[in-house]
């Protein structure tokens, strides 16, 4: 079977973990069916086209992979063989250029790299067998992007459809200290019930990256407005007057929605990458403040409530002299200057956070990189409704 002439084909949109539930969201919201939620990733199908749409739109998504070839191997041999079988001329051209990467987690196969470099001999030779030339390997900007997936002795071959992660919207400095992800920072404003139209306050901004994300999102512009390029456009089976459609439908975009945002830091230099981030965004409007403040003696604006997300310090990225009493700071600053307010807080110190001295009302578990992560919520009420003796949970 020729599968670069299929009508629909079988996706998977790998993302992190806690948001896969969004990602199922948008890609409903984008036209995909066959919508399965799974660990770290979400299947479905899709028409080109859906694809096309997801990866212009994808908020929560870090790569969308086209799911070629299923099978089981114990072995590498085993490996060898299966693939070689595969009809790798519908994929690529004798004189193309391919790269493999691989996520393998499997005791039949204990290192990673001598799969991939089984995988890669399986195509060259079937295009030697068939073709009387190769492919040649570029690692750089090859004609696709072969992802390996071993699971036990489950393997599945898929191609890239992205290329660069969707997590880079194109405006963080390479000088960004300790950044958060792009598509964590989206999804924890989205499972914050933060949506634009709603004041936000990022008064540890860092770099800026919820300030960025939140900006981008109340513009109503396609996240990826900034790329130029996906990998698919290099697939020979690349349907280019559907991504003009899509193309076109995403310059359409939805107008923006009037919000307040307010970013903060202690850094003078903090401050510096997040404006610089802004102008990288190069929104043609946007109604975002920017200012050097310490949180520990700031006031909110005058806005009838609104969401405040907090990324502290970590002990793992820089180690206060206590960060114990820092968090318990934290959490006296909302109780007694922010009344009204939901506050947000992420940390990977779980004992840290029980100095907060607030109760959460939500909770939810995600990785910020290697760290596990609780995103924390907190209803900030006036008053009586905060008694001494409650816990942080």
């Amino acid at each position: 079977m020729d599968i670069t002439n299929i009508p629909t084909a079988a996706y998977h949109a790998k993302t992190l973990a806690g948001l896969e539930q969004l990602v199922a969201d948008e890609l409903l919201a984008h036209g995909a069916t066959e919508i399965k939620i799974g660990r770290r990733g979400v299947g479905f199908t899709a028409t080109a086209e859906v694809m096309y749409r997801h990866c212009m739109h994808a908020r929560f998504t870090l790569k969308v992979l086209r799911i070629l070839y299923q099978f089981q191997a114990k072995h590498t041999d085993e490996l060898y063989r299966m693939a070689a079988r595969k009809k790798w001329e519908d994929v690529l051209k004798e004189d193309g250029t391919l790269t493999i990467d691989s996520t393998i987690y499997s005791d039949h196969f204990t290192h990673d790299q001598f799969a991939v470099l089984r995988l890669k001999d399986a195509i060259v030779d079937r295009f030697r067998a068939k073709k009387g030339e190769r492919p040649s390997i570029d690692r750089q900007n090859p004609d696709v992007r072969i992802h390996l997936h071993i699971s036990r002795e489950d393997v599945t071959i898929s191609l890239d459809a992205c290329g660069e992660p969707l997590s880079r919207r194109g405006y963080r400095s390479r000088k960004a200290i300790a950044p958060l992800n792009e598509v964590l920072a989206a999804g924890l404003l989205a499972l914050s019930g933060w949506h634009p139209g709603i004041p936000l306050y990022d008064p540890m901004c860092g770099s800026g990256t919820f300030t960025c994300e939140a900006a981008l999102w109340a513009s109503g512009m396609p996240v990826q407005m900034n790329r130029s390029h996906f990998a698919f456009m290099e697939w020979m089976n690349f349907n280019r007057s559907a991504w003009i459609a899509v193309r076109d439908e995403a310059m359409d975009f939805n107008p923006p929605v009037p919000t307040a945002i307010y970013a903060s830091d202690i850094s003078g230099d903090a401050i510096s990458q997040t404006k610089y981030a802004l102008s990288q965004l190069d929104l043609p409007s946007h109604n975002v403040s920017v200012d050097e403040i310490d949180f520990f003696q700031s006031e909110p604006q005058k806005t009838e409530g609104g969401v405040v997300v907090i990324n502290p310090p970590y002990g793992e990225r820089m180690e206060p002299e206590n960060i114990d009493e820092m968090y318990a700071d934290i959490g006296d600053r909302l109780k007694f200057h922010w009344p009204g307010f939901k506050a947000w807080i992420i940390s990977s110190n779980p004992e840290a956070i029980k100095h907060i001295g607030l109760k959460s009302n939500h909770r939810h578990k995600v990785h910020n990189g290697p760290l596990e992560c609780r995103w924390l919520g907190y209803e900030l009420y006036a008053g009586s409704r905060f008694a001494d003796n409650n816990k942080a949970q």
